[in-house]
């Protein structure tokens, strides 16, 4: 008896789709980029661009919306990524060493063949590599329901902090960061980008530059490089869905608490050390929704001292402050961990809000971001109208 293989019509459909974007993607690239965009560095600009418009218009953020936060489906996500850059790591790697083999059998026209047909390879490689880093973001962030507005250049100039998450180093006159905090919300986007384009492509052809051995290091670079770039992105997402999430929740209460929050959120991030890059993001995208004068004040609050916050705490609205208490928590036990100094600032925050802090319950928030990535409500203050609470259980507004 002969078995026929039938073929499900949603996965023919669904490949048709996958092609037909893909080739609307490659036309669109093709004609918005240019040999010159690759010397300058421009390439990653207009990529980072191109794409962000290509995700929006296809919807592409609602698959990744619907499979969740679960800390398996991230997991899925990051790893597949790793995988489709090793390949593509390896794929360049292979092809560049066969070039320079066949070219030195071949003499100097064979040279004359290889050289700008490994510069195609490289270049190659490197958009793809790119375009896997941005698939793995956008749908990271779409898991949290966190969007990268392709119209926004300050949106850019955050993912550019992120993709180069790592390179900043301390130094005796900015011990915190805070200047990162303030170059992200000043600078250009274009400016930013064609710095990290060119450094990309430095990097595809320095690891190309030895045949055989680049194979190994083009392969296992590209593994660690998105490796990294997944944690990170993923630190980002998790802890701007937390921070919008307590500005949302203080908005319904005291409307005029935004600037504390803030304030708030930098205490926390410095407790344990110098800011980190994900951290440097967050902070900068709050700021950037707030009016100029508000944004200036609330910048200049960001130090080192924690007694003039402390006493703003103490003078906060009543109906606040279990709000911004659970706020801090929920910040704190983002980042998977809470630390020493972290515990010590909660218990000093809470004593200011007349609040209290339980280590039990800080430590479940901690386990349910692990497994799900996001963590419980903040709590109603038992003021609150029913009414409004009513609107409360059924769950947070989207986040844009």
């Amino acid at each position: 008896m002969t078995e026929t293989l039938e073929l499900d019509p949603r996965e023919d459909a669904e490949g048709e789709a996958l092609l037909q974007r893909s080739w609307q993607l490659t036309r669109t690239l093709a004609r918005e980029l240019s040999p010159r965009d690759l010397r300058t560095g421009r390439w990653f600009t207009q990529l980072l661009s191109t794409y962000l418009r290509h995700y929006d218009a296809h919807r592409l953020h609602e698959a990744a919306a619907a499979k969740g936060t679960g800390a398996r489906t991230t997991e899925a996500l990051i790893r597949r990524a790793c995988e489709a850059a090793f390949l593509t790591g390896a794929g360049s790697g292979s092809m560049t060493t066969g070039l320079t083999v066949a070219s030195a059998d071949a003499g100097p026209a064979g040279l004359m063949v290889a050289v700008p047909a490994s510069a195609v390879i490289i270049s190659s490689e490197m958009l793809v590599r790119a375009l896997i880093h941005l698939r793995l973001a956008c749908d990271l962030a779409s898991a949290f329901h966190v969007r990268f507005d392709p119209e926004d250049p300050a949106d850019f100039s955050r993912l550019y902090a992120i993709l180069r998450g790592g390179e900043e180093q301390d130094t005796d006159e900015d011990p915190l960061g805070l200047g990162r905090v303030k170059h992200l919300a000043e600078a250009k986007a274009t400016g930013v980008g064609e710095d990290v384009g060119a450094k990309l492509l430095g990097d595809s052809v320095s690891r190309n530059l030895v045949p055989f051995l680049n194979v190994a290091t083009s392969s296992l670079t590209n593994w660690r490089r998105t490796r990294r770039l997944g944690d990170s992105m993923l630190r980002y997402v998790r802890l701007r869905r937390a921070l919008e999430d307590a500005d949302a929740a203080l908005r319904r209460v005291a409307p005029r608490t935004e600037s504390l929050l803030l304030e708030s959120a930098w205490f926390i991030f410095v407790s344990d050390g110098r800011l980190r890059s994900e951290e440097s993001a967050v902070l900068t995208h709050e700021l950037a929704r707030l009016p100029r004068p508000q944004r200036r004040e609330t910048l200049e609050h960001f130090v080192e001292d924690t007694a003039a916050w402390l006493q703003r705490l103490r003078s906060a609205p009543a109906e606040s402050r279990e709000v911004l208490q659970g706020a801090l928590n929920a910040l704190a036990a983002a980042d998977l961990a809470v630390t020493g100094p972290e515990r010590a600032l909660l218990q000093k925050a809470a004593h200011a809000l007349h609040t209290s802090l339980d280590n039990g319950h800080l430590d479940k928030l901690v386990r349910r971001y692990r497994k799900e990535g996001v963590a419980h409500p903040h709590p109603v203050p038992a003021s609150e109208p029913r009414a409004r609470q009513a609107a409360r259980r059924e769950g947070p507004a989207p986040i844009h």
